[in-house]
């Protein structure tokens, strides 16, 4: 199954439901999110805490902000093998190696799950989107739509 499949966006929305953090944290937004996988995006129409609309693409009119990432860092997630907060922040927290960080620029590492778009709305919104992004990478594991366990 992919992210872009009806069911898939069902078993999300579902999963959303299940998640009254996320309705709190939204209830006053009013806006777009994209979630990309890959170069695979799901776009989500948020209103009032809860997910009204979804496309397979992006429109023309675009997104409030977007949070992206390989198939492998979204795995890591909804594994539970790393949190959103691990993959979203610069730099790493897990180098095996004194070569792994010289080789990362002194351990330096762009966020695993980028943030881009309307910054002042992401950041008002970095609950909601965390939640948001638990909830979407659970469901993309259980549902094979990336494979967890895949090493990053």
């Amino acid at each position: 199954m992919k992210i872009q499949d009806p069911e898939f966006r069902e078993r999300l929305i579902a999963a959303l439901a299940d998640e009254p953090e996320f309705e709190q944290e939204a209830r006053w937004f009013d806006g777009s999110i994209l979630l990309q996988v890959g170069a695979e995006p799901l776009w989500l129409k948020v209103y009032r805490g809860k997910v009204i609309d979804t496309l397979e693409f992006t429109p023309v009119f675009g997104y409030t902000f977007k949070v992206s990432g390989s198939p492998q860092a979204w795995a890591m997630l909804g594994s539970g093998e790393r949190t959103f907060t691990d993959l979203a922040s610069a730099g790493s927290r897990y180098l095996g190696s004194i070569e792994e960080i010289e080789a990362a620029g002194g351990g330096y590492k762009p966020p695993e799950l980028a943030i881009e778009g309307n910054g002042v709305e992401a950041g008002r919104m970095h609950l909601a989107t965390m939640y948001l992004c638990r909830a979407f990478a659970a469901t993309a594991v259980e549902s094979g739509a990336v494979e967890a366990g895949v090493a990053a």
